[in-house]
């Protein structure tokens, strides 16, 4: 712990992670909010579906992880 604050230690390197949507998490019910900040368009949506990330496309900046309400986008 730094200054009261718990540290994480990422174990693997970023271009390593996958950009994984929590179906489970997503309400599915409305346009995801994620997909319009991705910058590459790794997150699509048809419909009201949970978004599809595409993993050859994303560059896990980590843009939409931080942007959806529901927590459903990890980068694991």
């Amino acid at each position: 712990m730094a200054f009261g604050f718990k540290v994480k230690q990422d174990t693997a390197s970023s271009a390593e992670k996958l950009l994984v949507v929590n179906q489970n998490r997503c309400p599915q019910n409305h346009p995801c909010p994620s997909v319009r900040v991705c910058p590459t368009g790794a997150l699509t949506q048809s419909g009201f579906h949970a978004p599809t990330a595409e993993q050859d496309k994303c560059i896990r900046c980590g843009k939409c992880v931080k942007f959806c309400p529901m927590h459903a986008l990890t980068l694991e």
